[in-house]
Parts: C-alpha cells; sequence; structure tokens
C-alpha cells in the first residue's frame, strides 16, 4: 500500500500530506478513495505509508475489536507521558473508560496542568487511525538541560495522586525509556488498575536513583508519614555519602548529590555495581514497616548512554511478605547474566541452587562475583538467543524454589559500544518452601521498523511498520488447561481481530497493526491494553507487568513485553451500573441525610457521592462489630488460604486495616424511599450485629447491620452502584434462593474475602458493612428456593437458620431488592492466624467443623503425632494431580524431596519411609 502522488507534482500534493497523517492517502484526481472490501496483507516486509485502503480496514478493525468491551473483570487505564523538552510535552490515554475516568483525567490535565486537549482521530473514516482514546499537549513539563534534571517523577506523582488518593484507581506499573538521537525525549507509561478502595489511604514514595551521581525523592505522603523521608536521608549519607542539595523544588522534593566513587563502571560495564546498589536499596525500604516496591522502570542516560538510572515505586500496601529481601536476576543479549542480592538464612541458600540451574540448564559460565555489605551481585555469561525463553526458564525456576516474581522490566543499554536489550527479572522468597509453577504467560509485541524517510518526513504520515510480529511463552504444567485454552484463545484472538498470520515457531504471529506518525508518536500503547484487556477480560489471567525496550539510533524500534499469571479463580469485578453524571440532585432535594455525614459537597448536593475515611471512633466501633460476632467455627464454604499457617484453616480474628465510609446521596434515598414503604416490625428480629455498638444507634427499629465478603476492588462497585440482584450468587451460589446474601457474623462473610489478585494489596481482604431493613424475615432450616414463597407471602428476607438444627453453622439472610440495602462500610482487614494477638476475650480454641477441602497427612515421618492438612501449596498440587488423572507428585518439604501417590493415598521418603494420607471431602 504506498502513498500515491498527484501525477502533476514531483512531490505529493498537500492534500495527500493531509490524508496520509490521517491514515488515508488520495488517488490521482485528488479524492480520498476508500475501498472497504480490499484486505491488506498479514505483515509487511517494507514499511508503507498508509493508503486509504489501510485506512479504511484499520479503522473497520477498531470498530470490531468493539465486540469485546461488553464485560469487564478488571479496567486498566494507560497513560503515556513524553517529554520533548522544557514546556513541550504530549499526554496520551488508552485503556476502557469504566468508572467515568476519562471525564475525570479530562478534568485534571486541562485545569491543574494547563493542558490542551487534542484530536485523537475516532472510529469514523475519515479521521486519522486513533492511536489512542484521549489525547493532551502538555505545556507543563519541565526540564533542566544543564543540570539534567525534569519534573517527570513528581508530575508521576502528582498522577498518582490524582487517580489514587482520589479516583481510587491502583498504580499497576511504571515504564519508562529515552528517545530521540541523543535520547533527549522522555517516555513513561504509567498503568493504573482497577479501583481499590486502600489507594484513599496508602502513602506512595518515588526514588531515582543515576549513576552520574545523584538520588531524587518524590513522596504522597500524609503528614504523620514523612519521617520515612528523614529516615532516608540517613540511609543516602551513611551508604551513599550523599549530600543534600536544594533549589530542585520544581523537579523532585529532594535532591541528593551521591559521593565520588559509589557508583562503580559505567551502563552494562563488566564492573558496574548499579544492580547491587539497587537491590540494597530496596531491601532497606522495605525494612520500614509495611512498605514494599510495586513497580520499577530501568534504562541508560546520557547523550552516550554511558549511565544508568532506574526508578522505584513504594507503597505502604502492607504486604504479607513483609520485610523479606529481594533478589534480581538481570540478563542482556549481549550474553550477560547478573544476580543480586542476599545469600541468607532469608533467601533460604537459593544462591546455590540458581548456581546449579544456570550452569547446567542455561550453559551460563562464571565470570565474576562482588559483594558490599551482605549483599552479593554474581555474574555469568550465557548464550543469549532467547530472551523470551530465558525470561520463562529463570520464572520457572524461581516458582518452583518457592520464590514469588514481584516486579519486572525492560530497557536499553550500553554493552561496551553496542546497544542491546536488558531485562530485571526481582523475587522474594514466599511464604512457603514448597514451590510449584502456576501458569504465566510471557508475550512479547514487536512493533516493527519504519522508512526513514517517513520518520523524518515534517508532515509526520502515518506508516505502518514493517517485520512486526507478537510471540509468547508459557510457563507451568504440560497440559495445563488454562494453558491451553489461553493458546488457543490467542491464536483465535490474533487471526480474527488483528489479521494476523501465524509464524514457522509455535505461538508467534505476523502482524500489520502498528503504526507511527514521526519517531515517536505511535500506537503500542493502544495494542498493549487490548491484548491485556482480552487476557483480563476474557480469559481471566492476571496482568502482572509490562515494560519497554526502545532500540534504534532514535529508540523508534520499540518492544513491548507482558507477563501475566493465570487468576482464574479470581471473580470478575462488577462494574457500578449507575451513571453518576445523568443523576438530577432535585430527584433527592427531600431527602434528609444522617447526622454522621461529613462530605460537604454531598451534603449540599453538588455531589451524588462520594467516599471518606472512617473516623478513629467508627473504625473501633467496626472491629468490635467483627469481633463479637466472630466464631471459630469452619464450614465446606471457606477456601484454602495461602497465607495461613501450615496447620490452621480458621484464622483468629479479622484484624481491620482501615474502613470507608460511602456517602451515596441517591442509594441512601432509594433506601429511605423503601425502608418507609414497609412496616415496621412489632417484633423486631434479633440479629447479631446489634451488639451494643454505637453504630447500633443510628439504625431505626427493623434495620440491622449485615456483612457481605467481597474483594476490594468488587466493594468499591458496589459502593459506588449498589447491588445489583442479576450478579446475585454469580460468585457463591444461591443455598436459599435468588437474592443477595447477607450474613450477621463476620466469620461467615469472611468465607467469601478475597485479595485483589494480581499483587494489588495481597493478603488485604474485603467486608462490605451493610444497612438493611430486615422487617420481619421468612425463617427457614433447609436448601431450597424459599425467596419465591417469601415475596408471596410479604416476608421481607429469607432468613437461613441452619445454626438452629447444626450450631456449628451459621445464620445467613437473603434480600430480594436491592433498594433494601445500602452498602455504607468496605472494611479491609487481614486475618489474624497467631492467638498470642489477639484480644483475650475473643476465643483461641481449636475451631470446630471442617471444610473437607484438604488433603492431610499422618506424622508417622514427619516428626508429629496424629493427622493434619497439608500446606495450601501442597493441597493445591495433590488436588491438580488427582484432577488430571495422575498418579504420583513428587514435592519438597523443608528442602527434601517426597512421592505422593494419591491414588494409593500414601507418602514416601528416599529411604522408603511412608505415612497414609486422607483425600478432601469436596473438590
Amino acid at each position: 500500500f504506498e502513498q500515491r502522488l498527484n501525477p502533476c507534482d514531483s512531490e505529493p500534493c498537500e492534500l495527500a500530506h493531509d490524508v496520509a497523517r490521517m491514515g488515508c492517502c488520495v488517488a490521482s484526481s485528488g479524492v480520498v478513495e476508500l475501498e472497504t472490501n480490499n484486505i491488506p496483507p498479514a505483515h509487511f516486509e517494507e514499511a508503507q505509508a498508509v493508503s486509504s485502503d489501510l485506512n479504511a480496514f484499520a479503522h473497520e478493525r477498531l470498530r470490531k475489536l468493539q465486540e469485546l468491551d461488553q464485560a469487564t473483570k478488571v479496567p486498566f487505564i494507560l497513560i503515556e507521558l513524553t517529554g520533548e523538552g522544557d514546556g513541550n510535552g504530549e499526554i496520551e490515554i488508552c485503556g476502557k473508560d469504566e468508572y467515568g475516568v476519562y471525564e475525570a483525567l479530562q478534568g485534571f490535565f486541562t485545569k491543574k496542568w494547563g493542558c490542551e486537549k487534542l484530536d485523537h482521530g475516532s472510529l469514523e473514516e475519515d479521521t486519522q487511525i486513533p492511536f489512542c482514546s484521549g489525547r493532551y499537549k502538555w505545556p507543563q513539563f519541565r526540564e533542566n538541560v544543564e543540570e539534567d534534571v525534569n519534573n517527570m517523577g513528581k508530575s508521576i506523582m502528582n498522577l498518582v495522586d490524582f487517580m489514587g488518593g482520589r479516583l481510587g484507581w491502583t498504580l499497576a506499573v511504571i515504564n519508562s525509556g529515552n528517545v530521540g538521537l541523543n535520547g533527549e525525549v522522555r517516555e513513561f507509561q504509567i498503568i493504573f488498575k482497577a479501583p481499590h478502595p486502600m489507594n484513599l489511604a496508602t502513602p506512595t514514595l518515588m526514588i531515582e536513583m543515576r549513576s552520574q551521581g545523584y538520588l531524587e525523592v518524590c513522596a504522597d505522603l500524609d503528614e504523620d508519614e514523612k519521617g520515612i523521608l528523614d529516615d532516608l536521608e540517613q540511609f543516602f549519607v551513611e551508604h551513599f555519602q550523599a549530600e543534600r542539595r536544594e533549589g530542585f523544588q520544581e523537579y523532585c522534593d529532594c535532591y541528593y548529590k551521591v559521593g565520588d566513587g559509589i557508583f562503580k563502571g559505567g551502563s552494562g560495564s563488566s564492573d558496574s555495581n548499579f544492580g547491587l546498589l539497587s537491590v540494597i536499596l530496596c531491601d532497606k525500604i522495605v525494612m520500614i514497616p509495611g512498605w514494599s516496591l510495586v513497580a520499577t522502570s530501568c534504562g541508560s542516560t546520557g547523550a552516550s548512554g554511558a549511565f544508568s538510572e532506574q526508578t522505584f515505586v513504594f507503597r505502604k500496601d502492607l504486604h504479607p511478605l513483609g520485610d523479606s529481601p529481594y533478589i534480581m536476576a538481570v540478563l542482556n543479549s549481549a550474553g550477560i547474566m547478573e544476580v543480586n542480592g542476599k545469600d541468607s538464612k532469608a533467601t533460604r541458600g537459593v544462591y546455590k541452587k540458581l548456581d546449579g540451574f544456570l550452569k547446567r540448564k542455561m550453559n551460563c559460565t562464571f565470570v565474576e562475583k562482588q559483594r558490599e555489605q551482605d549483599t552479593n551481585s554474581t555474574r555469568y555469561h550465557w548464550d543469549a538467543t532467547d530472551m523470551l525463553g530465558a525470561n520463562a526458564e529463570i520464572i520457572t525456576f524461581f516458582e518452583l524454589v518457592g520464590f514469588e516474581t514481584q516486579v519486572c522490566t525492560q530497557y536499553t543499554i550500553k554493552e561496551g559500544d553496542a546497544w542491546c536489550r536488558e531485562q530485571q527479572l526481582w523475587f522474594r522468597p514466599g511464604k512457603t518452601e514448597v514451590g510449584s509453577v502456576e501458569p504465566h504467560l510471557v508475550m512479547e509485541l514487536y512493533a516493527g521498523e519504519g522508512s526513514h524517510d517517513l520518520y523524518a518526513d515534517p508532515d509526520e504520515p502515518t506508516q505502518v511498520l514493517a517485520k512486526q510480529f507478537i510471540r509468547w511463552k508459557m510457563v507451568g504444567p504440560k497440559g495445563d488447561d488454562a494453558i491451553n485454552t489461553a493458546n488457543e484463545e490467542l491464536n483465535k484472538f490474533f487471526v480474527d481481530y488483528l489479521g494476523g498470520e501465524a509464524g514457522n515457531e509455535e505461538n508467534f504471529f505476523k502482524v500489520n497493526v502498528f503504526m507511527c506518525r514521526g519517531w515517536f508518536e505511535n500506537n503500542l500503547a493502544q495494542w498493549t491494553m487490548r491484548v491485556c484487556d482480552f487476557l483480563v477480560d476474557k480469559l481471566g489471567w492476571g496482568f502482572v507487568v509490562c515494560s519497554l525496550a526502545n532500540e534504534g539510533d532514535h529508540g523508534q524500534f520499540r518492544t513491548q513485553q507482558l507477563i501475566f499469571h493465570y487468576e482464574g479463580d479470581k471473580r470478575d469485578i462488577p462494574v457500578a451500573a449507575i451513571d453518576l453524571s445523568t443523576l438530577d440532585p432535585s430527584q433527592w432535594e427531600s431527602t434528609t441525610f444522617p447526622e454522621y455525614w461529613t462530605i460537604r459537597k454531598v451534603i449540599e448536593r453538588q455531589r451524588p457521592y462520594d467516599v471518606t475515611e472512617v473516623s478513629a471512633e467508627e473504625l473501633e466501633a467496626l472491629q468490635m462489630m467483627c469481633d463479637q460476632t466472630f466464631k471459630r467455627v469452619l464450614t465446606r464454604d471457606r477456601a484454602p488460604d495461602d497465607d495461613a499457617p501450615e496447620d490452621e484453616e480458621m484464622p483468629y480474628r479479622l484484624e481491620l486495616v482501615t474502613a470507608f465510609r460511602s456517602e451515596h446521596a441517591w442509594l441512601y434515598h432509594l433506601y429511605e424511599q423503601k425502608r418507609n414503604s414497609l412496616a415496621t416490625p412489632e417484633e423486631i428480629f434479633h440479629v447479631k450485629t446489634s451488639c451494643g455498638t454505637a453504630l447500633n444507634e443510628r439504625l431505626a427499629p427493623g434495620e440491622n447491620y449485615f456483612f457481605h465478603g467481597t474483594n476490594p476492588s468488587a466493594a468499591w462497585s458496589i459502593m459506588k452502584g449498589g447491588f445489583v440482584l442479576k450478579h446475585a450468587g454469580s460468585a457463591t451460589g444461591t443455598m436459599y434462593g435468588h437474592g443477595i446474601y447477607m450474613a450477621e457474623s463476620a466469620s461467615k462473610a469472611d468465607e467469601y474475602g478475597r485479595d485483589d489478585g494480581g499483587n494489588t494489596f495481597p493478603g488485604l481482604q474485603a467486608l462490605l458493612v451493610c444497612r438493611a431493613f430486615t422487617g420481619t424475615p421468612m425463617v427457614v432450616n433447609e436448601p431450597g428456593d424459599h425467596v419465591t414463597m417469601a415475596r408471596e407471602n410479604y416476608f421481607t428476607c429469607v432468613c437461613g437458620d441452619r445454626e438452629s438444627v447444626h450450631p456449628r453453622t451459621y445464620r445467613e439472610f437473603v434480600f430480594f431488592d436491592e433498594a433494601q440495602i445500602l452498602p455504607e462500610y468496605t472494611l479491609i482487614y487481614r486475618r489474624q492466624y497467631e492467638a498470642a494477638l489477639v484480644p483475650d476475650f475473643m476465643d483461641k480454641g481449636k475451631p470446630t467443623g471442617t471444610t473437607g477441602r484438604f488433603w492431610q497427612m499422618r506424622g508417622d515421618i514427619f516428626g508429629f503425632r496424629g493427622w493434619k492438612n497439608v500446606s495450601p501449596e501442597v493441597n493445591r498440587l495433590l488436588i491438580a494431580c488427582k484432577n488430571k488423572g495422575r498418579t504420583v507428585e513428587t514435592i519438597a518439604l523443608q528442602g527434601k524431596d517426597y512421592c505422593w501417590n494419591v491414588e494409593e493415598k500414601m507418602v514416601s521418603d528416599a529411604e522408603g519411609r511412608s505415612a497414609p494420607l486422607r483425600p478432601p471431602m469436596v473438590g
């Protein structure tokens, strides 16, 4: 598809330039031709200016992709910030417009950052092919060339504060790269995922380390958290011989000059200690209680690429791995591999195991070893034939020894006189040494190579890039259903929606979707999000990280790497059904709001809804409500918890981290209308949450508080849009009929509590505390469809009272009118499994009942008497072994291999000793 020229001219006519910029071309008559029935080739061996046919086809392809947007499990938004010089920046947004995020961002960018909204094209064929869904000119990008500083980091933290602290979205990934002939153009991709309530109250910290000899700190901290900056400064002074410099407040919060000789070697040089210092820095931060590394990005800087720079983002997310140290594996396409981290008891002797693996499996040869304090850096040579495959191999190794993948980044560096790709993989030791390879998918999107003339054309015509492809590698057990399904569905997706052509190797597709305008504007981010949405929303995989490498003399050859982890057992996140922008405040003008509401704009009817963190008194009352309704009773509804000790299924307490109150004018108005339409019962039905807390004093006769277990992002959505009856039972079933299920006991609701997965505030579950009109329930003892009868006989809800028949169970309440329930609080909590850390008035004895979900082993060869559950990790492996028709699984415990025979129900060691096993009672 070549750009056609006006035959009267030796150069493209003015109209030709205009439509090429749009992604069209003109015929010799000067009239735009749109031949939609011509299908372009699946790939191009040489870059081409976009023709009218390809323009029409590209628009049609984008419209077809809308078929996949009907359902959303986890929404993502990618925001790309580009700084091309002082006062000259640009912003692009890609991803689904959920929760009104595009409108909110437009207000933020135009009002706070002084941005101008630009035309990004549309799905109509008479516009340029859209590379994104929102585009802005950004005049507040600041750069000081002499000092080699800019305000990119401070701007990112400002954006994180808005997206997280105001809208609740979770920072998932940061990517960065320097492009341009001398690396003078700064690019950052920031990816946010579905809103999580904790973002409203969680501090974030960014540190940028540059081997030129500088450290920059940007922070989003409350007053009570700012002491961390003093601790950091002391660490910088002691370890980096750093000196604080003033006058850089426009670019960062704190700026330090590092002492001479601290950073050794250049970017990619054999004597560089940059990776070693990176791990030392991260290990220092996670020693501060509650903090962990959530994103990182690395690259080269300086005109010659001689220096390294790395950005780290930390969040106080109360990670269950606590202060566990990091191991960072580095590998590059020039044949260098590096491992940085502590070789200590905390890392379980992983260095020795890794050394053997690298030499045996990857044919690595040892080069040298450095050490600073108690942290090592070991270098190897390796045969760098396949970076993607090597990443998969290393992830597999660490998974098998019980480590967890944390963050990843790729970039380009100078290795000698040549540029090469480099990859960092960060791991931490998990809760158990029992290793299993859970399904991971590592994908590479190569955006292709353009024409130099078209890159350099000042009119920046659209060109489709040559030699572009998408490929992926799977990590996990052979024959795994999730892996097989993903491979099949991805093959269909790349053919049906991208028009791809399968290559010679497995899971490799040549495509023609990647395009660019000029040196820097491209649609790689757009297709990154499209692939991400397909894997997450359609196939149930969790997005872990993506990272970008820019190669070529201007950084114009781009490779995006994506890593996913299978999370099919994670429930969907319901998107709020109410469009708040369409609500009319006059509808609730006569409604009197509760006296304890505090959000002025809601009270004054300027805003229909908002969320606030609860007061200390409310948090205490909510904790008391959880404590007084908590029972150590196991039922089959309780799923195994990866964070539980090996000998415990039931926590001793639900320990509240924080809680948020929803002040929703519209939902409260509907609730008040419904409550007033129902008769107050003559006899009050007692519910266990009526336990004398201050919160119960707010309730009218017939009202009660109830718990509803869920995950934090779903709780956020329900608080914003209310319960939707058609979604009822989608995650947990309908034992007593179709309706919205509530619990009077926190421990019952906890059976359905989950975290959000994807390394987003891991180990933090959610309970909704809902205000509901109980009225007169229909009480039943056995399962069945009781909702229909309750409706017909004018009961207000169903009380499933199995507790009166089986004391080791719970009562549940089923409501069949959404307006009868007001989701008022989201509790963010963690399960406390240590009896010594709970109040004395709580039950510290053994739990009653059973989940029946675990394999059990007798302690004949394990040093204990009687029976106990295997660990959640071993349990998962044994269940998978049985389900796939296998007989034997080899699993290590405490560094020793055991043979587990699920058919004979026996476990044996290498010495021939054995012990019996019991299978689960339920699947």
